[in-house]
């Protein structure tokens, strides 16, 4: 093979090379279960319980709008009324209970929270024939600092050649012509910071008499430059289509 030849090859292989992404990070993870034979028929009252594990970075403020999240997507809607669903808040079962025993269960929250967890646990029983657990496993950004480096790529250059014609008088003529040739150039890709947002939601249906899993959900995703709110929205979207699917 001639030398130019075989150099000409490694460019263009170089270039292809530079040309791949440097970050292919847009996974996701949809797995879901429904206990076989469950009959699902009878669950018109679902307590709706809302958790965060400890690898969701979110402060005070951000809990109370992904909580608002939740609740919007598992509220009063033309799908869930076709499907004789309705959900009952944490807030509204606390209210439900301290009206019927005149405690203040708000204030067990604090000063008994086992006794508070059982109050919930005993309402939800009463009240609904299943717990939808949603638990935020993961809502967090990770940053890659990515160097600058050089990057080689092909485009077409226009040059011209001096080309020599026989005219029709059988005059030899030299005539301008422009030919498109490839051209391997380079530029800089400047240092840069790659986001990435990672989230996870899992659901987990509960029968309130058994106690025991009926349905379950997981959606992760992680996406390069992404709104983790935007993707928790298209998470919870998704949930409440498929929990509408299960009940029918």
């Amino acid at each position: 093979m001639k030398p130019l030849l075989k150099t000409g090859i490694w460019l263009l292989l170089f270039a292809f090379i530079c040309l791949l992404p440097t970050q292919t990070r847009a996974d996701e993870r949809k797995d879901e279960w429904k206990k076989s034979g469950y009959d699902f028929s009878g669950m018109k009252k679902v307590f709706l319980k809302i958790e965060f594990s400890d690898d969701v970075q979110a402060d005070d403020l951000k809990r109370y709008i992904l909580i608002d999240k939740v609740e919007a997507a598992f509220s009063s809607n033309l799908n869930f009324a076709q499907a004789g669903l309705s959900f009952l808040r944490q807030e509204e079962l606390v209210g439900k209970l301290s009206n019927s025993s005149g405690d203040d269960i708000v204030a067990l929250a604090t000063s008994d929270p086992g006794r508070y967890q059982k109050a919930l646990q005993d309402g939800a029983d009463f009240y609904c024939q299943a717990i939808l657990q949603v638990r935020y496993r993961v809502y967090q950004d990770t940053v890659e600092h990515i160097p600058d480096r050089v990057e080689l790529y092909q485009t077409t250059k226009e040059v011209r050649f001096n080309k020599v014609v026989t005219a029709r008088d059988g005059s030899q003529v030299t005539v301008d012509e422009w030919v498109h040739v490839p051209v391997t150039e380079s530029r800089l890709i400047p240092a840069h910071d790659a986001v990435t947002a990672h989230t996870a939601i899992e659901l987990t249906l509960l029968d309130t008499k058994t106690r025991q899993p009926i349905w379950k959900m997981i959606d992760s995703r992680d996406a390069l430059d992404k709104d983790k709110d935007g993707m928790v929205d298209r998470i919870l979207k998704r949930a409440a289509d498929r929990f509408v699917a299960v009940k029918k």
